[in-house]
């Protein structure tokens, strides 16, 4: 029997969120979009549905709820600003058929029309495509799928569309510090003066020198140093809620 395909997409504004994603409705057998806001009426595809679902500061509350609604037998998550590339979507129908719960899908960061290759982000490999019932989401924020059973890389990536490196990144460094802070507490990491001085510097050293930022030129070393204030940032926030 042919394996099926629900994609989930996550976003803030349902209506406009299915025209930025029309190559993946002939992929999908459906397709849920569970927006953050109420979204207007209007008229959609058969295979289309929206469900309306805070985000309420719980990024794995809005995966979870759609994985209760999705009705087909592997899940494919996508975010808003996310798409996924040709290749991709011609390689997932042939792992839908493999013996394995999830599949790692490489994410490359573009900005301004250049794609970051190094870093932290060339790195970046995320289960975003599973079993429906291999696992659940876990972490409020930077959340992740944690799968029962055996998981696999797929060789084609899933391209993260961002629209401008400062005022995108600085806007959600204060809300994702803020949710991360207390979590950070609970994982056993507190705040302490040797985080607070060691890692930040750690992570740009990493992202540009030991994973080659600085072969992606201007926007590897802005987004280095950019990476290296969100770790200080969250470590502030660690602080600040201690006193």
């Amino acid at each position: 029997m042919k394996a099926t395909l629900s994609v989930v997409i996550l976003t803030r504004q349902a209506n406009s969120a299915l025209g930025r994603h029309l190559n993946v409705l002939g992929l999908a057998d459906e397709v849920v979009i569970i927006s953050d806001q109420k979204p207007k009426s209007g008229t959609l595809p058969k295979k289309v549905k929206i469900y309306h679902h805070p985000l309420s500061n719980n990024f794995s509350s809005q995966r979870n709820f759609a994985l209760k609604l999705v009705t087909c037998d592997w899940v494919l998550f996508l975010d808003d600003d996310e798409k996924p590339s040709t290749n991709l979507l011609k390689e997932i129908p042939k792992a839908l058929n493999e013996n394995i719960e999830g599949f790692r899908i490489k994410r490359l960061d573009i900005f301004y029309s250049q794609i970051l290759r190094h870093g932290e982000t060339g790195k970046t490999k995320l289960i975003r495509l599973a079993q429906k019932r291999a696992g659940i989401w876990r972490r409020p924020v930077h959340e992740y799928w944690k799968i029962s059973g055996k998981v696999a890389d797929l060789s084609f990536p899933l391209y993260h569309l961002r629209n401008n490196l400062t005022f995108g990144f600085i806007s959600r460094m204060g809300h994702y510090s803020t949710l991360d802070a207390p979590v950070l507490n609970k994982e056993g990491k507190p705040f302490s003066f040797f985080r607070l001085f060691f890692l930040p510097a750690a992570k740009f050293i990493r992202n540009y020198f030991f994973y080659l930022g600085f072969l992606d030129g201007l926007l590897g070393l802005f987004h280095a140093y950019l990476m290296a204030i969100q770790s200080l940032t969250v470590r502030v926030v660690q602080w600040e809620k201690s006193l």
